[in-house]
């Protein structure tokens, strides 16, 4: 599978141009045995997202939350709540 460029990034709701993107997420993988201690947090910053003029508005508003589906086979955006590819539902991401 090769990765769209920026030029060619489709939303990730609809499958439209994205012409919004947005900033990666981070998601924390793991923590030390410290919870108040970030210095040994494993983050991981995912790829950029692409939404559709629209799409953008509805994330902006609150209207539709992105997720992702760390599933080896997908490793994906797509509308929280929703089967990915997979199966498995988009999972809510936090920033």
């Amino acid at each position: 599978m090769t990765e769209a460029s920026p030029a060619e990034a489709l939303c990730v709701i609809c499958g439209r141009a994205g012409t919004a993107p947005m900033a990666p997420p981070r998601r924390t993988l793991a923590r030390g045995a410290d919870p108040d201690d970030a210095s040994y947090s494993i983050i991981a910053v995912l790829p950029d997202v692409a939404l559709c003029a629209e799409h953008f508005e509805d994330v902006r508003r609150g209207e539709l939350s992105i997720g992702w589906c760390d599933a080896e086979q997908c490793r994906l955006y797509g509308e929280h709540g929703q089967p990915s590819p997979c199966g498995e539902p988009f999972k809510t991401l936090k920033r």
